[in-house]
């Protein structure tokens, strides 16, 4: 478990990777770290059964102090846990679908047709009510840093995602390590990135996912990210998840 003496440590390293990625940012102080540092014990730590779920977010903590970083110079603001009082930033806390434009809940994707690329995060969902196959674009009451994939449905089936930032594509990452019958032990089944994505002001994401052909046309799949959300306070009194996209809540929007 990370101590605050260590996230402190760590937050030298959060500086010197912005630097090295032309990222702003500004640093937490003393009451900001506790706070972030009680926010991520309490959600990803203490209140996870498995052993890998914990060593995954223990891996990329620096990365998700990174996101902390940013959002603050971002947002204006200080980071302020959870639940972070008036014109704070919450945060970290767990990704919500609805922030990245994919549904009300990640299970909103439906049914995936097999055999050719099919959109995952995009402009086109049903609730984001744009251009299939757009990016979306994040506004500026949000920083979110995405450190693996994984699947809620109880059989997992996709075998890749790509994700394409900023205009340009990614590499393909293989997902067959999320698929119960390769870790039957891990109720949690995840593909860990080798390095997190973090998604600020302005970045464009589109994800695709694919489910090769088999015996069927189209299956079923509930992707879903694992990783850390810094969310303006405002906005995280936002409960109805279809008042989330636009412009006016400069959260996630179309392009």
């Amino acid at each position: 478990m990370v101590t605050l003496a260590e996230l402190t440590a760590l937050q030298n390293d959060a500086a010197n990777a912005c630097k090295g990625y032309g990222y702003t940012y500004d640093v937490l102080d003393q009451n900001e770290l506790s706070a972030f540092l009680a926010s991520f014990q309490r959600q990803f730590i203490l209140t996870t059964p498995a052993r890998e779920i914990i060593d995954l977010y223990n891996r990329h903590a620096t990365e998700i102090l990174m996101g902390a970083m940013i959002a603050k110079k971002q947002m204006s603001s200080n980071i302020d846990g959870e639940q972070p009082g008036s014109g704070k930033i919450g945060g970290p806390l767990m990704i919500r679908a609805a922030w990245l434009g994919v549904g009300q809940d990640w299970d909103d994707i439906s049914t995936i047709t097999c055999g050719s690329a099919q959109n995952w995060i995009h402009s086109g969902t049903t609730l984001m009510g744009g251009t299939s196959g757009n990016a979306v674009k994040i506004g500026t009451n949000q920083v979110t840093v995405a450190i693996a994939m994984g699947s809620f449905h109880p059989s997992p089936k996709i075998e890749s995602v790509a994700f394409t930032i900023d205009g340009k594509p990614k590499p393909v990452l293989i997902l067959q390590n999320i698929r119960k019958a390769v870790m039957p032990s891990i109720g949690f089944p995840f593909k860990e990135f080798d390095n997190a994505y973090i998604f600020k002001k302005d970045n464009t994401v589109l994800a695709k996912i694919i489910i090769t052909s088999g015996i069927v046309s189209t299956a079923l799949d509930i992707p879903y990210l694992l990783g850390a959300s810094f969310i303006k306070e405002d906005q995280l009194r936002v409960q109805l998840a279809t008042s989330i996209p636009g412009t006016t809540p400069d959260v996630i929007k179309t392009t």
